[in-house]
């Protein structure tokens, strides 16, 4: 019962960290300011130790309707992926708010696409996150790549 508490706990936290420190981290692939004045970016790319996402369709940082999120490549030793949609800011239970979207994928493998609906989700700032584990993590620190980015939902 404590150990199901603890994966809840570290989950929890895990969002709350996706959605604070979302538009800290260094996006690979994206380009830069002036390029994306020239050019609206019709998908986001993300890396971080071995996994490589793709989230299309976007219009740059905009995004509405069913999203893809492909997993391009994942790490080796992975054997789950938490993808998760957030509202900025949020905080509290992800399973029982309904602007959040939290996917499991056991046994992910590369080219897998997850499917989001933000059609589910109320209009505003979100923060996309997609965390890579593997069977037997410490809970301490359970992720082996995290990769996120932040972006507008406008159905």
């Amino acid at each position: 019962m404590a150990s199901k508490y603890s994966s809840i706990a570290v989950l929890l936290l895990t969002i709350v960290g996706i959605v604070f420190i979302s538009g800290c981290v260094q996006q690979g692939g994206e380009t830069t300011q002036n390029q994306e004045m020239q050019q609206t970016k019709t998908e986001i790319n993300l890396e971080d130790n071995g996994l490589k996402v793709k989230i299309s369709p976007t219009e740059g940082k905009k995004i509405s309707g069913i999203v893809t999120v492909t997993l391009e490549s994942i790490p080796s030793e992975a054997t789950k992926i938490l993808v998760s949609l957030a509202p900025q800011g949020f905080n509290g239970d992800p399973y029982s708010n309904p602007n959040v979207i939290i996917q499991w994928v056991d046994n992910p493998s590369n080219g897998q696409e997850i499917l989001l609906d933000t059609t589910k989700v109320e209009n505003g700032v979100y923060g996309i996150g997609v965390s890579a584990t593997y069977e037997g993590a410490p809970e301490s620190s359970p992720w082996m790549a995290l990769v996120q980015t932040q972006v507008i939902v406008e159905n």
